[in-house]
C-alpha cells in the first residue's frame, strides 16, 4: 500500500499534481486515462482546475440537475476536510460533464463498517463557483471549482493550514444509450488520486485521504 500523497499549494499560483495517472480504487494500479489537476488558493477561494482526458463517452451522461445522483454516471469528485487527522466528517463535491454540481456533508458513525450519513447542502448558499468545457476533438472535458474558504470556519487566515482530501474520477468503459444507466465495477473505472485499496470500489475511506498544505 502506497504512502499517503501530499500536495503543497501556494497563494495565487497554481500547483500541478505531477502524476496525471490516478489509481484504481481496488489494487492501486495506475489507470491509463490521464487527469490533469492544478490547485491554488487566494484570499477567498480554494481553486481547483482539472482536465479529464481520454473520455470519449462524455456526452453519454444525462444528469443536468444539481444535487441529483451524479455519481451514478461519469463524474469528477473532491472530498475535503480541514485538519491533519483522518476526518469523521468532510465535504463531498462532484462535477459532471454537464456542469451539474453535487454538494454534501458526509458524517461517519462510530462503527468500523464504513457506514456514513449524507446531508445534501444548499449549493447557492454555499457559493461554490463552477464551470465545465468540452473538447470533443480531444475526447476531454475540463472543469473548474472555486470553493469558498468560508465553508471552513476554523480556517485561520494568514497561517499555514493543512487539509485532508482525495480526488476521484468515475469513467465509463462502454457505450450507454439508456439515460438511466448506472455505473458499476463491470462498466466503469473507479479511480482515485490516493487509492483506497478496497476489495470492491469504495471512495469513502478517510484514512486514505492525502494531505493538502497551504504554503
Amino acid at each position: 500500500m502506497e504512502k499517503l500523497p501530499e500536495l503543497r499549494i501556494h497563494q495565487n499560483t497554481y500547483t500541478r499534481i505531477e502524476d496525471p495517472y490516478f489509481k484504481h480504487s481496488v489494487g492501486g494500479a495506475s489507470i491509463e486515462e490521464e487527469t490533469e489537476v492544478k490547485i491554488m488558493y487566494d484570499s477567498s477561494y480554494l481553486h481547483l482546475n482539472f482536465d479529464c482526458r481520454n473520455n470519449p463517452r462524455m456526452d453519454q451522461n444525462f444528469y443536468t440537475i444539481d444535487n441529483s445522483t451524479l455519481y451514478n454516471q461519469e463524474v469528477f469528485e473532491i472530498f475535503i476536510s480541514l485538519g491533519s487527522a483522518a476526518p469523521k466528517a468532510y465535504f463531498e463535491i462532484q462535477l459532471n460533464p454537464n456542469n451539474a454540481l453535487y454538494f454534501s456533508k458526509i458524517t461517519f458513525g462510530e462503527k468500523s463498517d464504513h457506514h456514513f450519513e449524507i446531508a445534501l447542502l444548499n449549493i447557492e448558499k454555499a457559493g461554490i463557483i463552477h464551470r465545465v468545457t468540452k473538447n470533443e476533438l480531444l475526447d476531454s472535458w475540463s472543469g473548474r471549482l472555486s470553493i469558498p474558504l468560508t465553508l471552513f470556519p476554523k480556517l485561520k487566515k494568514g497561517s499555514k493550514e493543512v487539509f485532508r482530501f482525495n480526488l476521484y474520477r468515475l469513467i465509463s468503459k462502454e457505450d450507454h444509450f439508456d439515460p438511466n444507466w448506472v455505473a458499476n465495477p463491470s462498466n466503469a473505472i473507479y479511480s482515485c488520486w490516493s487509492s483506497t485499496y478496497q476489495k470492491t470500489p469504495q471512495f469513502h475511506v478517510p484514512d486514505r485521504f492525502g494531505f493538502l498544505y497551504m504554503e
